[in-house]
């Protein structure tokens, strides 16, 4: 029998008829992401999902958002004040509005949004532009401004778009936030690397938090955006470290995220446990074994492991990671 499909139109109609209560039809927007207003014009996008479409916008998107990046990163020096702000104004201007046209006009909310997150993250640079224009010197404090007005249009983008991939620059901006304050406060050694790993830490709950609360798309980015980053500051501390209670408490926290994967049954928790579990093992080897016979032996014996944990996820991680009906 053939799998039917319905819109947001067919879940408000059967509200009407009765069918759906009002509760229920709320409980199912929330659950698979979407909206209750209708969009104007219909969405002429593919269904969201990997497919060449998506890839292809993605692929844009990121490619224009890191071209940014190396431009400034490259040719920023060689521009006059004026010309900086008029390549950062038009720049946020001229993707801002094909975002929005795109979006919420030609009903192609993907690619509108993508173009919007991009126009978002060239914000903190007109900032920037306008401080120099005005005579600013750029110190903590002053990147502390453009952190926290970058911060306000990411969170407003995302209140008034609604395009998930823009909480990433939510969670970058509150980061670099408490980053900057740090250095304000003198705090240097391994203050950052700890303060990465606390706030996080921090992303990964509210993840845990937006997931429970039915709002698993904006989870998603805050979980990722978390899970690499803790691995990163957590990672350092841990390597740079000779004591013994970090390094269990490395280990806890990645074993407890494992079993948050079982919990939640989501693989992402997974990965990143197994590799956090697999870096402790890896640094005991080295600290333990390295210099003897059997350090090659052992390395194999991980490598051995690694590909058995593959073949018991591909036989059983079905039945494990299976959503709860």
């Amino acid at each position: 029998m053939a799998k039917k499909n319905f819109t947001v139109e067919d879940l408000k109609r059967w509200q009407q008829r009765g069918l759906l209560s009002d509760d229920q039809l709320k409980a199912i927007l929330a659950e698979e992401g979407l909206e209750a207003e209708p969009e104007a014009p219909e969405a002429r996008e593919k269904k969201a999902g990997l497919n060449l479409v998506t890839v292809a916008y993605y692929f844009g998107g990121l490619l224009a958002f890191f071209s940014l990046v190396f431009f400034v990163g490259m040719n920023w020096e060689e521009l006059t004040d004026e010309s900086r702000l008029a390549v950062a104004l038009l720049a946020l201007l001229i993707i801002g509005a094909l975002g929005v046209w795109l979006r919420f006009r030609q009903g192609y909310p993907t690619a509108g949004g993508l173009l919007l997150f991009v126009a978002t993250a060239i914000l903190p640079l007109f900032v920037y532009t306008v401080q120099q224009q005005l005579g600013f010197v750029f110190d903590e404090v002053a990147a502390l401004y453009v952190i926290l007005i970058g911060l306000a249009g990411a969170l407003a983008a995302l209140i008034f778009t609604r395009f998930f991939l823009i909480s990433l620059l939510v969670a970058g901006f509150i980061h670099a936030a408490v980053l900057d304050i740090a250095f304000i406060g003198g705090l240097g050694g391994d203050w950052p690397l700890i303060l990465t790993a606390a706030v996080c830490g921090g992303f990964i709950l509210l993840g845990i938090a937006l997931t429970l609360w039915g709002r698993k798309f904006y989870a998603f980015w805050f979980k990722l955006y978390g899970l690499v980053g803790l691995y990163i500051g957590f990672t350092s501390l841990f390597v740079q470290s000779e004591g013994i209670l970090l390094g269990l408490l490395f280990l806890l926290v990645y074993l407890i995220m494992v079993g948050f994967s079982l919990r939640f049954r989501e693989v992402i928790y997974l990965i990143f446990g197994a590799i956090g579990v697999y870096t402790y093992i890896v640094r005991l080897s080295f600290d333990t074994f390295q210099g003897t016979v059997y350090f090659p032996l052992l390395l194999g014996g991980i490598g051995i492991s690694i590909i058995v944990l593959a073949v018991l996820y591909q036989r059983y991680g079905h039945r494990l990671f299976r959503r709860r009906s």
